[in-house]
Parts: structure tokens; C-alpha cells; sequence
């Protein structure tokens, strides 16, 4: 009788809403009196939207054979995420048959792998989020999360299979781990409003802080009593400093510019990865920077393409390098003279993360459209790979998945890379359905990973499109740094584009168009459905943004100052034009709009004050809040679930 007091409540609330005025602004000024605040009204709102949206798709035609064909292909084991000690025993994540990932270890490769972290997790509500092998191999850092909040907790489990929580607090985020030693390391802990750089000790449990500032601080390397650190002032823009453990002086030793992955080289210097010594047209290079005398720069390796990840060893003065040319995988490794060190070649595909010890053994992960997840061994100067570990297909067939690396054409003449999957057989008939995905970031790249969903999109006939517009990386610094502000007009215009491409290439018409985007891929979708709703027939917005202030003035806001640099500053103009929420009347087309409860990227109000609105508007809107996770699913059954309900979205309203 309480819960349906409570649908009856916000129904009057809304009706109210709608009688009281047509103005977005209006309806919302309703909504926001109990939107984030009135707990019962909140939890009431979503149970009610969740029973239509599941009353509505499981009732579908398509539901039974879509979700058991998603649960075949989606329990399909993965492995990821690899790092190896000094002793050469090696670890991953990897799920086996539970509902979360755990940590592995093998002492060979392809051996039995033995698991460390407990399996009573997944009923606790914890999941990994990183972890950190000490590089004796003695004990693992493991930072877990409980129903995706992203507030990581500390655990250090022992070589001996003990463990114990070291840091634990539903409140603050540990994360950003450097060891100083064994029996020290360094870390940030966040709240939602900053970010401290501390100090812990292991067996005193003491955790002193040493600094904080207002821009988004993250700590890179230590040596010798020197912390290196980045200070991100947007994703486009950074610099590296040096906080002095004892005494705390702080000392910049780079311009601001572009930097990333900075590590001490143990001789006074540093080396990093930055766009300072490239021109606007040009990639990121490799450079070593003087501490001393941090204006002189030298070129370590240019390769010409966009760098991934890179790691230095100190102990042997060699850097690994993962490069990327247009979302397929290159590795290189490069000592500190400049000198290429042999490194045996990938197959074509994606390799993903690595780990290296001291002596310059490496593991890698690696996939393919057609290739499972598999991690690879190998050191340098070798000339061959081994197979660590690999995951079952349980039988499916990925060999005829194809992608195309393509360009379209945007508004202003730019050519945005893309990629393009297309079912077997598919005709220049305009009649396929298509699915155009956008991808999160805004700084993101959408790859030829192995993808299972895209194996059940194709298998059922549906055209997959990727874009890169501007702002994704890979593409070098002034591509990712080109949405920037007054520049995110372009890249919208770029998304736009995509659907052109379909049409004006015959593979598809607006009837028979989806799109779907998550986080910004979200914003995206929402975006395109208030200004080009003539363009496709439905959308679906995963935890995405509608309104730019509100998102990021709630929630976490330690990385507030650098939104504003990438959106415009809060109560602008910019950011108001910017915001689907103040064009709702434009919606046409119906949506599909999902959220997590605890998620910390896009406050979970801003996506439910979304729906609302556009339930209050009369739009015909879907909406769906996963109450026991963040910005994604967390568990096998919540990712499942979810990709059963978006491709039965897309089948009811695409497959005619």
C-alpha cells in the first residue's frame, strides 16, 4: 500500500508538472524537489520504470532466444589485466564460471592456474578494480569496490594465500598505488570533493598525508626520497612535478602541455610521453627530460603513431612501448639511448595492457575480432611469443567476423575514422538495420577488440558502425584536443555524420537506424535525439549525461575544473546550448535511458531527472536503474541483462 501511495505521489508530481507549464525548465524545477532527496519517491520512481522497461522487453518475441544466444556468448571466460614479479610467477584476472573476475596466478605458462582472491566476493558485492603485485612477489595490493561505487578498499594478500583489509571506507577512494618499498607505498585517497597524495605503512597501518592541491593530482613513479607526479588540468592538458618527500617542496619540471606515463630513469632524469616537442599534425613522442635543467627535452623515439601505454624498467634503462596505428596493436621496446631492443611481432589485433619485471620479462594481453582474450609471454631480444593462458569459445565460430577501418566525410570536410562490421552477405540495398555505437570518453577509441555482443548483432543481421570522431584518441594530441569547448559542435557534427554514411553508402535508411552510446557515448545519443531525431528510428542512452552543469556539479566533483576546460565553465552559455535537457520538446524518437545507482562519473540523478522530464513531456521513453552497481555492470549476470534488453530494444524497433 506505501509503494503504491508512492507511484500515485510522483504521478501527481508529474501530471502537476505537465498542467503547470510545456517548459523543460519548469517541469524540472518540479522534478528536482525530490529527484536526489526524498529516498522512498526515488526508490518508488525506479522500481515502477524498471517493471515497465522489463515488463516491456521480456514480453518481446525476441526475449528468450536473444538473452539465452547473450548468456551463451557472454559467459565465454576472459582474461586480463597480467603482471609478473621478480620471480617470475605471473598473474591476471580472469572469470572463470562465477559472476565476477578474480585473481590468477601461474609459476609457468599454460600451467594450472591457482586462484587468490576469495569467491564469497561476488555475494559481498565486491569487485577488482586494479591490483598490484609487489615486485618480490611477496604480496599483492588488491583495490576492490563494492556495487560499483568506485570507492576502492585496500586488501594485501600474502604469498602464503593469507590476506587482510588494510584500507576500508565506504566513503573514500584508495587508489593511484606506488611502492616506495616493501613495506611502504604511496597512494591518493579521494572523497568526492579532493584528492590527497599520502603515505602508508604496512606494519604500523599509519597514513599520513603529504599533499593535495586543486587540480587533479596522480603519482607516476619514486626514487630516492623524490615523488614524480602529474597534474592534469583536462584530459588535453598536463604537467609533470616533483613532490620532495621530506621536506614537500614541490618542483614542476615540465611546461604544461601533454604528458603521461613519466617515470624516473634513476640518473636525474625523466623520461615521459609528450606532444611537447611535436608540431599540432604530429604524434606524441618519447622524450627525456633533465631534472636540473627541465627545459631541455631530447627525443628518445618518435614513432609516429599513437602511443598506448609505456613502462620503464630502471633496473635494465628500457622502455616497452604499445603502440597504435588506426586501433590495431604494435609493440616496441626502446632502451635510454634511443636504441630499438628486439621484441617478436603480434599477430594483427589489439594488445591491450602489460606487465614487465626487473629483468625484462613481459606479459601481454592480446585479441582480435576473431581471437579470444590471450595473454602471451616473452622478454627482451627474443624472437617468439608464449601462450600463458588463453579462454574457451565453448565451440562458437568468430572466424568470419570482419571489420573495416573506414573514413567518412563530416559537416566541414573532416574525414572521421570509423569502424564498420558488416553481417555476411549484406547488400547495397539500404534496407539493413544498423546500429551506430558511440564511444565513452570523451577521450576513448573504439578498437577491433574481441567482442562477443558484436558476434550476436551480426549473427541477427544488424550493421555495427564505430566512430572516432573528434576528440577520440589514437589519432595523435590535436585530435583528441579538437571538442574541446566551441570544438565539441564539430564532433557532434561528426557523430551526426555517421548517420549520413550509412545512408549515403546504401547500406541503411532512418527507419532502420539505432544508436547507442554509454557515459559520453550517452551524452552523445541524447544529444543527437533532441537535434537529429530525423535521422534514426530509436536511441539508447546508457548512464549518459543530458545536462552538463547538473552532472558535473554532482557526485564526485574532484575532476570538476577540468570538465569546465573540456565543456565550458559552469552556467555558461556553452554548457546550457550544449545540454540535450533544455531541447527535450525536440525528442521524437523513442529512447531507451539507463543509469547505476552508485555510480560516481555520471550522478545517477542526471540520467533519472532526464526521464522524467521526458515521461512528464509525454516522449515515449524507456527507463531502467540498476540499483546494485556504478558506470557499469559488475557482475556477469548485470552485463548479460543489460545487452539482453538493448538488442531487444533495437530488434522491436529496427527488425521489420
Amino acid at each position: 500500500m506505501r509503494r503504491l501511495y508512492n507511484y500515485m505521489a510522483i504521478a501527481v508530481i508529474l501530471l502537476a508538472a505537465v498542467c503547470y507549464s510545456a517548459e523543460p525548465e519548469m517541469i524540472l524545477s518540479e522534478i528536482d524537489k525530490w529527484v536526489i532527496s526524498d529516498t522512498a519517491k526515488i526508490m518508488a520512481y525506479i522500481d515502477s520504470c524498471n517493471k515497465v522497461t522489463n515488463d516491456k522487453l521480456q514480453n518481446s518475441a525476441y526475449w528468450d532466444k536473444t538473452y539465452n544466444d547473450l548468456s551463451f556468448l557472454m559467459g565465454i571466460d576472459y582474461i586480463s589485466s597480467p603482471q609478473i614479479d621478480n620471480t617470475g610467477r605471473m598473474y591476471f584476472l580472469m572469470r572463470l564460471t562465477g559472476e565476477i573476475e578474480h585473481i590468477f596466478y601461474l609459476d609457468s605458462p599454460m600451467g594450472w592456474p591457482v586462484q587468490v582472491t576469495p569467491n564469497n566476493w561476488a555475494d559481498e558485492g565486491y569487485t577488482i578494480y586494479y591490483y598490484h603485485v609487489h615486485p618480490s612477489g611477496d604480496y599483492i595490493l588488491v583495490g576492490a569496490m563494492k556495487y560499483g561505487s568506485e570507492k576502492h578498499d585496500i586488501f594485501k594478500f600474502n604469498r602464503n594465500g593469507s590476506f587482510e583489509p588494510l584500507l576500508v571506507s565506504p566513503e573514500i577512494e584508495y587508489t593511484n598505488v606506488v611502492f616506495k618499498n616493501r613495506d611502504e607505498f604511496f597512494l591518493i585517497v579521494a572523497s568526492d570533493t579532493n584528492r590527497v597524495l599520502c603515505k602508508y605503512s604496512i606494519p604500523t597501518g599509519s597514513l599520513d598525508s603529504l599533499y593535495s592541491e586543486n587540480e587533479w593530482v596522480d603519482i607516476c613513479d619514486y626514487q630516492d626520497g623524490l615523488i614524480l607526479c602529474e597534474r592534469w588540468f583536462s584530459f588535453s592538458e598536463s604537467q609533470i612535478f616533483i613532490v620532495d618527500e621530506l621536506s614537500l617542496e614541490i618542483k614542476n619540471i615540465s611546461k604544461k602541455g601533454q604528458y603521461e606515463y613519466s617515470f624516473f630513469t634513476g640518473d636525474d632524469r625523466v623520461v615521459t610521453i609528450t606532444n611537447e616537442l611535436s608540431k599540432d599534425n604530429e604524434y606524441n613522442k618519447l622524450v627525456c627530460i633533465d631534472i636540473n635543467k627541465p627545459d631541455r627535452l631530447k627525443i628518445l623515439y618518435n614513432p609516429k603513431m599513437t602511443i598506448d601505454e609505456f613502462k620503464y624498467i630502471r633496473s635494465i634503462s628500457t622502455g616497452i612501448l604499445i603502440l597504435n596505428s588506426n586501433g590495431y596493436s604494435q609493440v616496441a621496446a626502446i632502451d635510454i639511448f634511443g636504441n630499438k631492443i628486439n621484441f617478436p611481432p603480434t599477430e594483427i589485433g589489439v594488445v591491450s595492457e602489460f606487465g614487465a619485471n626487473d629483468k625484462g620479462n613481459i606479459l601481454f594481453g592480446y585479441s582480435s575480432p576473431n581471437k579470444s582474450p590471450t595473454i602471451y609471454y616473452s622478454y627482451l631480444g627474443a624472437d617468439s611469443l608464449e601462450t600463458v593462458a588463453a579462454v574457451s569459445t565453448f565451440g562458437f565460430d568468430f572466424s568470419e567476423i570482419e571489420v573495416k577501418a573506414i573514413q567518412y566525410p563530416s559537416k566541414n570536410g573532416a574525414m572521421i575514422p570509423s569502424l564498420l562490421y558488416l553481417p555476411s552477405g549484406t547488400k547495397k540495398d539500404g534496407l539493413n538495420p544498423a546500429i551506430v555505437e558511440y564511444h565513452g570518453g570523451p577521450p576513448g577509441q573504439s578498437r577491433p577488440y574481441f567482442q562477443r555482443n558484436i558476434a550476436f548483432a551480426l549473427t541477427n543481421g544488424f550493421i555495427m558502425m564505430f566512430p572516432n570522431v573528434r576528440g577520440s584518441t589514437g589519432y595523435g594530441s590535436q585530435w583528441e584536443a579538437a571538442d574541446n569547448l566551441e570544438g565539441r559542435y564539430n564532433a557532434l557534427d561528426d557523430c551526426i555524420a555517421a548517420l549520413d554514411y550509412l545512408v549515403e553508402a546504401g547500406y541503411s535508411n532512418p527507419d532502420n537506424i539505432g544508436i547507442w552510446g554509454a557515459s559520453y557515448g550517452g551524452y552523445v545519443v541524447n544529444y543527437l535525439a533532441v537535434t537529429a531525431p530525423e535521422k534514426f528510428a530509436c536511441a539508447i542512452s546508457e548512464v549518459g549525461e543530458a545536462d552538463m552543469d547538473y552532472s558535473n556539479s554532482h557526485g564526485d566533483v574532484t575532476f570538476l575544473a577540468g570538465w569546465e576546460r573540456e565543456y565550458g565553465p559552469i552556467g555558461s552559455e556553452l554548457t546550457h546550448d550544449l545540454s540535450p535537457i533544455f531541447k527535450a520538446d525536440n525528442v521524437s524518437k523513442p529512447m531507451l535511458i539507463t543509469a547505476g545507482f552508485n555510480d560516481p562519473r555520471v550522478f545517477a540523478g542526471g540520467p533519472r531527472r532526464w526521464s522524467c522530464l521526458l515521461s512528464a513531456l509525454g516522449k515515449n521513453v524507456n527507463y531502467f536503474e540498476e540499483v546494485s552497481t556504478g558506470h557499469w555492470g559488475t557482475s556477469k549476470r548485470q552485463v548479460i541483462d543489460s545487452y539482453a534488453r538493448s538488442y531487444v530494444y533495437f530488434m522491436e524497433h529496427l527488425l521489420k
